[in-house]
């Protein structure tokens, strides 16, 4: 994105003021995973005027269907009925349908114990969407889904771009980056910055941004596996005494029924199974998960992922906002961390909008004269989601101790809170609404 390069008037950032040789915008998002590319279409699409550059550190392929991030990799995000929402104000989720699987049915059980609990779209339909709970995707199919409609904004998108420092100012900040190493830097102001460049953020630790870490001893193996019959739109969510694992539906492709598994362990039990031949695997996998999804015919090839509880001790200061795994890390459980960001993403765009609508109103040309840095406005967001992310934290991390435990009084306790959703509607439906992320 040279200065040149924005002249040309091609969309984005391309008509931004340049002053003094630098590169102005309304908001730089640095981090092209799903929560940087997200918040673009959200800024996009709630305020066309808003200028928004966003800053991938990894090189993109001319054709976004060909697209390969870290963040789009192999394994699998559960969009829960709330996001569907949220993708459906963007006009995606005809797009997304083609790839998803839905999910209609939540299954969790407690191995060892007969009871558990169901949640269902049919019957708890206050926590659905189009008969839906919420739909499951794999990060290889959203990441291009995500390019492709950016491709449709005026958001720019430079990658690669390494953001070497970062020096916030009174009039928000000012990035340097290289697209490449030994490159001649470049200098982008911004009037807000938003970090979005995941867990262990450089840019975070630079500004002296502080995390609140747990360490649960544990990594999530990932894989998919093929079943002998069709999934149904059922997940299944199962405790067992090492950890929850859950089995979530996938498309089918070349006619196999497909599902994604995540399965919780400690680190000396990942290598054991890692280790094993695929029909060992298999073996094993069926014996502790049991027969509800039927017979477990293969399984792809395995990775690991160390797990870990990690929130930033701010999210918001004057000129910079933090979103996706660097505000929030969580343990896999129910699926709550990419949905737990994308509300966070689309409140923050509302906020903004809101603020632009106002200067509008108040015959303002400029739809930045009231800048989206605005500490005021910054933390009006912040306020609006601590309830929603105090709930969502606290759930991920304190629900998988409490079924991993062998205490008899905690196995006791696990029971009665699977009785009372088995058996009362009004406990299950604000359980589902939360999950699903309707209960706002």
């Amino acid at each position: 994105m040279s200065e040149q390069d924005l002249m040309k008037n091609d969309g984005g950032v391309a008509d931004a003021n340049v002053t003094h040789g630098e590169v102005q915008t309304d908001v730089a998002i640095v981090g092209g995973g799903m929560a940087g590319a997200s918040l673009a279409l959200l800024l996009s699409h709630h305020c066309r005027a808003l200028r928004v550059c966003l800053l991938e550190r990894h090189g993109l392929p001319e054709s976004s269907a060909s697209l390969q991030l870290p963040s789009f990799d192999t394994r699998a995000t559960a969009i829960a009925a709330g996001s569907l929402r949220i993708f459906e104000t963007l006009g995606l989720w005809s797009q997304l349908r083609e790839f998803a699987a839905p999910i209609r049915r939540v299954q969790v059980s407690d191995r060892g114990h007969s009871l558990g609990a169901s949640l269902d779209a049919a019957i708890d339909g206050a926590a659905s969407v189009n008969g839906m709970l919420g739909a499951v995707i794999e990060n290889a199919a959203l990441g291009p889904l995500l390019y492709r409609a950016l491709e449709q904004t005026s958001v720019e998108v430079v990658a690669p771009a390494e953001v070497s420092s970062v020096q916030m100012t009174a009039a928000g900040a000012v990035l340097n980056w290289r697209s490449e190493p030994g490159a001649a830097a470049q200098t982008l102001r911004t009037r807000l910055l938003v970090v979005a460049d995941g867990v262990a953020s450089p840019l975070c630790r630079q500004l002296g941004i502080g995390v609140s870490e747990v360490d649960y001893h544990q990594h999530a193996l990932v894989t998919t596996v093929g079943l002998q019959r069709d999934h149904n739109g059922v997940a299944f969510e199962r405790f067992t005494e090492n950890g929850p694992m859950a089995l979530l539906p996938l498309p089918r492709r070349d006619g196999t029924h497909r599902a994604a598994l995540v399965w919780t362990c400690d680190g000396e039990e990942r290598e054991r199974l890692a280790s094993l031949p695929e029909a060992e695997f298999v073996r094993h996998l069926q014996q502790v998960f049991g027969w509800r999804a039927g017979r477990i015919l293969r399984a792809g090839q395995l990775q690991g992922y160390p797990l870990k509880l990690s929130v930033a001790r701010e999210q918001v200061r004057r000129g910079l906002a933090l979103v996706g795994n660097c505000a929030h890390f969580l343990h896999p459980v129910a699926g709550q961390g990419f949905n737990l960001t994308l509300r966070d993403c689309d409140v923050l765009a509302r906020t903004i909008a809101r603020a632009v609508t106002r200067e509008e109103a108040e015959n303002r040309s400029d739809c930045g004269q009231s800048s989206p840095g605005e500490l005021d406005l910054l933390q009006a967001y912040w306020r609006d989601r601590q309830h929603d992310q105090q709930l969502t934290i606290g759930f991920s991390d304190r629900i998988p101790p409490l079924f991993s435990s062998r205490n008899l009084l905690l196995s006791a306790l696990r029971q009665a809170g699977l009785l009372g959703l088995t058996l009362v509607p009004s406990l299950r439906s604000g359980f589902a609404r939360q999950a699903a992320g309707l209960a706002l």
